[in-house]
């Protein structure tokens, strides 16, 4: 630190997080996130535009995840998360996998799925993401980590997926071949 509590590292900082705030869409995002992953939120949007009350509430879920998960790869790169937060970061990372495997059994397995299973991985995740980021991240960070989860996290939502009768069941074949990927490549 600097004369007067300045920082050119926590301003540079700042600056990068709030530039990527105001262009977080998908054409920036795939400069941050691989092609299988916006594959990935490419699927979801088209299911959250036909079951969301207004498509722009699809938008901003999809949004959203982007600018928080593009954030806490910014803070990540820039070292900004000390031992605990890296702890409860390797503990997301293993419920996040946990999830995307679930997700893969339940398309692979037939009379797998377990929706109230599904949704406590999903409200755990959230969990842990909130602690993780709180000193990091804004009162409007937390509250998209919010619309994330309680979208994902929607069991409505869910069986509409998973249910064999559900109508976006078509879906989740590919939802799974991303997780595949995504998997392999990530974990």
């Amino acid at each position: 630190m600097a004369d007067g509590g300045f920082s050119s590292k926590s301003m540079g900082l700042r600056i990068q997080k709030k530039v990527l705030g105001k262009f977080s869409n998908k054409t920036v995002a795939k400069a941050f996130i691989d092609d299988e992953f916006s594959r990935l939120l490419d699927i979801i949007h088209n299911i959250l535009i036909k079951e969301l009350p207004d498509p722009k509430k699809a938008d901003k879920v999809i949004k959203n995840l982007i600018k928080v998960t593009v954030k806490i790869g910014l803070l990540y790169k820039n070292n900004q998360f000390n031992q605990e937060e890296l702890a409860l970061g390797a503990k997301f990372r293993t419920k996040l996998r946990q999830a995307a495997l679930t997700v893969i059994s339940f398309y692979e397995v037939d009379f797998t799925y377990d929706k109230g299973f599904l949704v406590k991985v999903v409200t755990d995740c959230g969990e842990m993401l909130h602690k993780m980021v709180d000193r990091h991240l804004t009162a409007k960070s937390h509250q998209r980590i919010n619309s994330v989860i309680e979208t994902f996290g929607n069991g409505e939502l869910l069986d509409k997926v998973f249910l064999s009768d559900g109508p976006h069941h078509a879906h989740l074949e590919a939802i799974s071949q991303s997780f595949h990927k995504v998997v392999d490549a990530e974990w």
